[in-house]
């Protein structure tokens, strides 16, 4: 795949945080993924609740959602949020896949699941909320609440091993792992969106930390993806000022994402998807 979006459920801007998995998930479709196309989504909550009390407005499900919030005190890039679009990876038979996670090296190439929707749920039941016949993969527990999902920390198809822990208002990068079945290093563009404010949605920009604090925290960065399994460092961004877990998705993918990525995801992407790797979403 050449387009990856991480499900990160993300402790994001907390001190700490603990998210004790359920059931872990691992790549539930086989391994092999350099031979195969595979269409892939991301998984966080759209139109079901993604804290106590809070609506998600993340694009995620196929069909669209209720648009969110902008709250802007700084100049943001990002365009004011319509209906929710969603963020779907396919990977292109003339080209080598690559995604984030790397699974065992054992039993070959392993990492993204094709699905026909986001497998995403706020009840841990089967079923994703994003369409019927669609289930999800494993459980999480997060914010006291349990989070059917696509992948899980830790499994096979994951590429973040724990939750990340932020401080508000410092300077910040994470560690993550790609996988590529190329043979040479090839250039990929990094997204990293978290929800600083606990909205709801990625579409708030904060004058706070003595500078600008935007939702969009890594914006089109240029990264090279080696071959195999490999350790990346995002750029350096400032975490938020307000305490507490959060949601946070990581993208990679072939091509720069346009101005509404944050809502819209790739709905209004060439053919509605990014070609390369897989989106994630983490609490």
């Amino acid at each position: 795949m050449r387009t990856t979006a991480a499900r990160l459920l993300a402790c994001l801007l907390c001190t700490s945080l603990a998210v004790p998995v359920t059931v872990l998930a691992t790549d539930v479709d086989g391994p092999n993924d350099c031979s195969r196309l595979i269409r892939d989504y991301g998984d966080a909550p759209e139109d079901t609740p993604c804290y106590p009390g809070v609506i998600g407005h993340f694009p995620s499900c196929l069909a669209p959602g209720a648009p969110g919030t902008r709250e802007v005190s700084c100049p943001f890039a990002s365009t004011p949020p319509l209906a929710t679009g969603y963020v779907r990876h396919v990977s292109l038979a003339t080209a080598p896949s690559y995604w984030l996670g790397c699974g065992p090296p054992t039993v070959g190439p392993m990492g993204i699941d094709s699905e026909a929707d986001a497998k995403v749920n706020s009840t841990g039941a089967l079923g994703s909320s994003c369409a019927p016949g669609v289930n999800v993969d494993c459980v999480e527990n997060a914010f006291g609440m349990t989070f059917g999902q696509d992948e899980c920390y830790g499994s096979s198809d994951a590429g973040l091993a724990s939750p990340l822990a932020f401080a508000a208002c410092a300077a910040t990068s994470f560690t993550f792992k790609t996988y590529s079945c190329a043979a040479t290093a090839h250039i990929a563009y990094l997204n990293v969106l978290v929800d600083w404010t606990h909205d709801g949605d990625w579409n708030d920009a904060l004058q706070a930390c003595d500078r600008c604090v935007p939702e969009w925290a890594v914006r089109n960065a240029v990264i090279d993806v080696p071959p195999g399994c490999f350790t990346q460092t995002t750029p350096t961004f400032f975490a938020g000022p307000t305490a507490g877990p959060a949601w946070m998705r990581v993208t990679i993918s072939d091509a720069p994402v346009n101005d509404d990525f944050p809502w819209a995801g790739s709905a209004t992407m060439a053919g509605g998807e990014l070609t390369g790797a897989r989106p994630r979403t983490t609490r």
